[in-house]
């Protein structure tokens, strides 16, 4: 039993001084008053978990805002572009009917009728309000 005990006694001792690195490392206050000392080394690794839990935190809400903000922007840019190209699609196509109005009336009536009648009714105020409005 005694020699038992002596092994066991010698592996502690032994990965004691093995380990010491390691151990003074996570508990570098361990002196003869154990409860102060334990206590301290628990404020100080508490103090190091929270600021590495701080460190990670500030960087994962700077990556989430970046996306959400990269996300918001691409959105924005879409609508932009398709609400120009809707646009300038029904601009277009108010030019080419009043053109084509323009060259029908050009064949049936004299061109100073067309251009008294057809360009002076032309209002563009109304043409981009009715662009504007919702369906």
């Amino acid at each position: 039993m005694l020699i038992k005990l002596g092994i066991i006694v010698s592996v502690i001792v032994l990965g004691g001084m093995i380990f010491s690195t390691e151990i003074t490392s996570l508990f570098p206050n361990t002196s003869a008053l154990l409860a102060d000392s334990l206590k301290d080394d628990i404020t100080s690794l508490n103090a190091k978990v929270t600021d590495s839990t701080e460190n990670r935190l500030d960087s994962s809400i700077d990556k989430t805002i970046q996306s959400v903000s990269d996300s918001v922007y691409e959105g924005i840019t879409d609508t932009g572009d398709k609400l120009v190209e809707n646009v300038n699609e029904k601009i277009s196509e108010g030019i080419t009917d009043t053109g084509d109005k323009l060259v029908e009336n050009v064949n049936l009536e004299s061109s100073t009728g067309v251009l008294v009648n057809e360009v002076s009714g032309f209002d563009p105020f109304s043409f981009i309000k009715n662009l504007f409005q919702i369906n």
